[in-house]
């Protein structure tokens, strides 16, 4: 490796200076340098006993003449090759240093072993896979239905259409924090609910299946779970919003969580407590963007206000034995006619509170056309439940039970027809609300300017 380095001519030079002790060096040096080459595919004893360098001062070549090596030599080849193992191993055992040469050990693999391996790992992955499966079904899933997520939706998408109906402008940032903060406050409000109630859920079809209920979920949990998203929710509003917004949102999961779930079980009232809760989320939204003093406001408040009626009820009266069975004082089976009466009631009252959407100014008069197409809709199903149920409590009706049955059983469908249709009615409303809010084709139709001049007047 060093005579390789080194030319011939100077290896000359140093043999002339310094004699033959420079020419033995440089002979020992060539000695490791093949010895080096060697080890890495051949056995090294093989390559010194067969190979030698011819040394003479005079034709100092590495050609292969010799094979007589001294004592010497052979004790400084063997330190060294030693020396130039890949091992730290340096010890005067030379068998022990040839073992420890290589670091690690090359085998072929059993294709039984190899094959249990593969197995072994699929089987790690099949453990890993069912460990989250066990976590999504144990703990995700149970908390997640505690904020009762189709209802949770529908408070937030009512939030966030009164938010874009707002006549001020409107930043990305605020709308994320209304979304995010009304939702846990929502989520917070439903799990309270469901700790209180899982023994009265009990004994209802519809309500078995909640986790408090099956018991995957404790109501402490429940609670504890409620208090860290109500917490949340209300920081939320309250930085990202503003305070109006929070306030709102913490006074709502106190009316639905505390207020109306204790008077469930006490008076019909629960119902109109019940709606309250649903007008306040369009208040959120507006509240966040606006004032509350624009009557436009009040007009999506109202209008989620008496959507609640035609909805709830209905459902209600389909299912009117459960509540009673399980201890709820619901309109639907203490006074059957009065709740198919309050049905239509608010059903028509859609009718106004979307004309006061457009006088505001808060959508275009085209509007009135569309809605009124869906509140006709909804409220002509109300009316045939309304007409059934009050011919089936009258004196000819009531006093024969054939007759009593079939009415029931009548009235039955046109109250599922009512629900299945106010399910499509709100968003239906609001979406229609949002494509003719105020001003929006007025850049398309050249009216700008007089939109912005009514806005100011507002």
């Amino acid at each position: 490796m060093f005579c390789n380095n080194i030319s011939l001519q100077q290896q000359r030079l140093i043999v002339g200076k310094f004699g033959m002790s420079a020419s033995r060096v440089l002979s020992c040096t060539s000695k490791v340098a093949i010895n080096v080459h060697c080890s890495r595919g051949l056995k090294a004893k093989t390559c010194v006993n067969s190979q030698r360098l011819n040394t003479a001062p005079i034709e100092f070549t590495p050609n292969l003449v010799s094979n007589n090596v001294t004592d010497q030599d052979s004790q400084i080849m063997n330190k060294a090759r030693k020396a130039l193992r890949c091992t730290t191993d340096v010890t005067d055992d030379d068998s022990k240093a040839q073992m420890t040469a290589v670091p690690f050990d090359v085998k072929l693999v059993d294709p039984k072993t190899k094959l249990d391996r593969r197995i072994k790992r699929l089987e790690q992955s099949k453990s890993s896979n069912n460990n989250l499966k066990d976590i999504k079904k144990n703990i995700i899933q149970p908390y997640l239905q505690l904020t009762k997520p189709r209802l949770t939706m529908l408070v937030m998408l009512s939030a966030i259409c009164s938010y874009a109906l707002s006549p001020y402008s409107a930043s990305i940032s605020e709308l994320m924090c209304l979304t995010i903060g009304t939702s846990l406050c929502s989520g917070a409000a439903n799990a309270i609910n469901m700790g209180r109630e899982p023994d009265f859920d009990r004994q209802m079809v519809r309500t078995q299946a909640r986790p408090v209920v099956s018991g995957v979920v404790t109501p402490i949990q429940s609670f504890k779970f409620a208090t860290a998203l109500g917490i949340a929710g209300v920081s939320i509003l309250n930085i990202g919003v503003n305070p109006t917004v929070a306030i709102l949102g913490a006074s709502n999961i106190a009316l639905y969580s505390w207020i109306y779930t204790s008077l469930k079980r006490k008076h019909i009232i629960n119902t109109w407590v019940g709606a309250l809760v649903g007008a306040i989320p369009p208040l959120m939204g507006w509240a966040a963007a606006s004032p509350l003093t624009h009557p436009g406001s009040w007009c999506l408040a109202g209008l989620l206000y008496a959507w609640q009626f035609p909805h709830f009820n209905t459902l209600s009266h389909n299912i009117k034995n459960e509540y009673k069975n399980a201890g709820y004082i619901m309109t639907a089976w203490k006074n059957p006619l009065l709740n198919a009466r309050v049905s239509l009631r608010y059903s028509l009252l859609m009718f106004p509170l979307c004309f006061g959407l457009s006088y505001f100014n808060v959508t275009d008069w085209y509007y009135q056309v569309d809605s009124g197409i869906f509140n006709a809709w909804m409220s002509f199903w109300a009316f045939k439940f309304y007409l059934q149920q009050r011919s089936n409590y009258s004196k000819e009706i009531f006093g024969d039970k054939t007759k009593f049955n079939k009415g029931i059983a009548l009235a039955n469908v046109y109250a599922r027809k009512t629900f299945w249709v106010s399910i499509f009615h709100l968003p239906a409303v609001l979406i229609l609300a949002i494509l003719h809010k105020k001003g929006r084709w007025d850049s398309f139709f050249g009216n700008e300017e007089s939109t912005n001049q009514k806005l100011k007047a507002t």
